[in-house]
């Protein structure tokens, strides 16, 4: 990525990094709203599912969702707190580029995180039904669902930070040495 900007540099426009840092942390927000969302509608509909279904499978299904969902719920109200006193002026181009590079690889690990749930839950549902054990059957599924959404969402947050990055990195000057240097209108 860092060859393709350092070739396409000479015809990018500058960025206005305020502005950039401002749409990457509203990015974040909203996704973080999102996670949130996504738990709190699964934490009632699974703590409503679980007190009034009657069918084993359907009970875990719901106390796995609901489960599932408080970690979410967690990991969002931490995701908003951090990001929510952050001023997108105080960062430097090069904090800026550190940041969303972080995130993206952070959200890159995640997605393999994801997909070794799926597989897990495949594994759990396989074998509640070979056992007849009701309770891996649903938690086999609550997993199934939350490992798809959650895939779904790391790979979608993951492909618009790196957009943002791909824009960051075309309107920075990569010197010789290993560098970073600003375009005309960005501050160290």
């Amino acid at each position: 990525m860092l060859s393709v900007a350092v070739c396409l540099v000479m015809t990018a426009a500058p960025v206005d990094l305020e502005s950039w840092n401002a749409r990457r942390l509203s990015t974040n927000r909203t996704a973080m709203f999102v996670l949130g969302g996504w738990a709190v509608g699964n934490l009632a509909v699974g703590s409503i599912g679980f007190a009034l279904e009657r069918d084993e499978r359907l009970r875990w299904l719901h106390l796995g969702n609901a489960a599932w969902n408080v970690v979410n719920l967690g990991l969002a109200v931490v995701g908003l707190i951090s990001d929510w006193g952050k001023d997108p002026k105080s960062f430097d181009a090069k904090q800026s580029l550190v940041e969303s590079e972080k995130q993206e690889k952070v959200l890159l690990v995640n997605a393999g995180l994801d997909v070794a749930y799926l597989a897990s839950a495949a594994f759990l549902w396989q074998r509640g039904d070979a056992t007849g054990d009701a309770r891996l059957v649903g938690l086999g599924q609550a997993l199934l669902i939350q490992g798809a959404f959650l895939l779904g969402f790391d790979i979608t947050l993951a492909v618009l930070s790196g957009r943002l990055t791909d824009e960051l990195l075309l309107g920075l000057d990569v010197m010789p040495g290993g560098g970073v240097g600003a375009r005309a209108d960005l501050r160290w």
